[in-house]
């Protein structure tokens, strides 16, 4: 997959501009805060109609504007084209809207797949250094892009239980609850997670696998040996009747607690290093090194499954790391789509064939992006490209 182009209109800091991406690195620099990780923002939306780092959709508008979107084209290696663009605004009673070729789609799962990518990002630390939640909303971005009834199966299960945990709330609240008004909703959890299920099992055993290599090649360090252990919250592969069991079972726990306790949303990865659990004695660099290393196997995990390499997001990555852990990334790096950000241009020294941009806050506080030879020089031909996208 290749973008061949991205736009943006009244997006974060950036009121309007659109860029032609190089087909292997574009590497954006320039201060901190100036609206470098906005463009791989940009990106990310475009794949999964969401941030990666954002709480809510209004935080993507411009500040005092209206609305904001962002837009790519996408060649595939099928020879077909994809036109994407997300429009948000920052009115909650008003959804984001999504166009797929200049049609707006009625379900969020109709954009998975269109544009696959992998980020990396400070964030991602999560990963290793906190509780469960990061490492399984990193498998189900994964699994999403590949397969959209699994993305399905993910909000009509996660629809029964906020509804159903409504219903413990008010049970607990009044001191006595009806079982038989959890059934239906016990039903739709069984049923979604029959599906959820055994894809993650699948998934991460091949994760586990490809990352464990990744971070040897990345480290270089043959004592230290990373393991990913995938605990689902029952010990066995179950179909629909044994998860529904498993849920009734736990409605005393659930009933007391007011929320439901058991099922895939209690499901975790336990990374270990050389034996320990990562999340208590990993430092710094080996838990940034662990995170990349499971990004990177998702990065083979999609080309494995598709075919064609995802977009590679790496925002501000070369700083934590080491000139040999620098060296190795380089090297994994080097064939496919990739955007950097970076603050000082040389971390990228030595990658190869790239793009440089330099991005910068002009007297508005507004985001400019101009482009750079790989010497450092203006390039009058080029320069920064703008035009009107579509958002309407």
């Amino acid at each position: 997959m290749i973008i061949t182009k991205l736009r943006l209109h009244d997006f974060r800091n950036y009121p309007e501009i659109t860029l032609y991406p190089h087909t292997g690195i574009n590497l954006f620099f320039g201060q901190n805060g100036s609206g470098k990780t906005n463009l791989l923002e940009a990106v990310h939306c475009c794949a999964l109609g969401r941030s990666h780092r954002a709480g809510n959709d209004r935080e993507m508008v411009m500040r005092g504007r209206p609305s904001g979107g962002c837009g790519v084209t996408v060649d595939g290696e099928d020879g077909f084209s994809s036109e994407i663009v997300v429009h948000f605004t920052p009115e909650e009673r008003r959804k984001k809207q999504v166009w797929i070729n200049r049609k707006k789609t009625t379900r969020l799962a109709e954009l998975m797949g269109h544009l696959r990518c992998v980020i990396f990002s400070p964030e991602d630390l999560s990963l290793v250094k906190e509780g469960p939640s990061a490492r399984r909303r990193y498998l189900d971005m994964m699994i999403s892009q590949l397969d959209v009834g699994y993305f399905v199966a993910l909000q009509r299960y996660q629809k029964a239980m906020e509804e159903r945990n409504s219903v413990l709330r008010e049970g607990k609240r009044q001191g006595a609850i009806r079982e038989s008004l959890l059934d239906p909703y016990d039903e739709l959890m069984a049923e979604s997670a029959a599906q959820i299920l055994p894809r993650r099992q699948e998934t991460m055993a091949w994760i586990g696998r490809v990352a464990a290599e990744t971070y040897g090649e990345i480290c270089g360090r043959p004592e230290e040996r990373l393991e990913t252990i995938y605990q689902p919250f029952s010990g066995a592969r179950m179909d629909k009747e044994e998860i529904l069991q498993v849920l009734r079972e736990g409605r005393r726990e659930d009933m007391a607690r007011g929320t439901s306790c058991t099922g895939p949303h209690r499901e975790d990865i336990l990374m270990m290093l050389s034996g320990r659990e990562m999340r208590l004695y990993a430092s710094q660099g080996q838990a940034r090194t662990a995170a990349l290393a499971l990004k990177l196997a998702q990065r083979r995990y999609f080309e494995e499954k598709t075919g064609e390499k995802p977009v590679l997001l790496l925002d501000d990555v070369m700083s934590e790391l080491d000139m040999s852990r620098r060296t190795r990334l380089l090297s994994e790096i080097s064939s496919a789509q990739t955007f950097v950000t970076c603050t000082d241009e040389s971390d990228l020294d030595g990658c190869g064939e790239r793009r440089v941009y330099h991005v910068s806050l002009n007297a508005a506080a507004c985001a400019e992006v101009e482009e750079r030879s790989d010497g450092g020089e203006r390039r009058e031909d080029r320069g920064r490209q703008v035009e009107e996208p579509d958002f309407s």
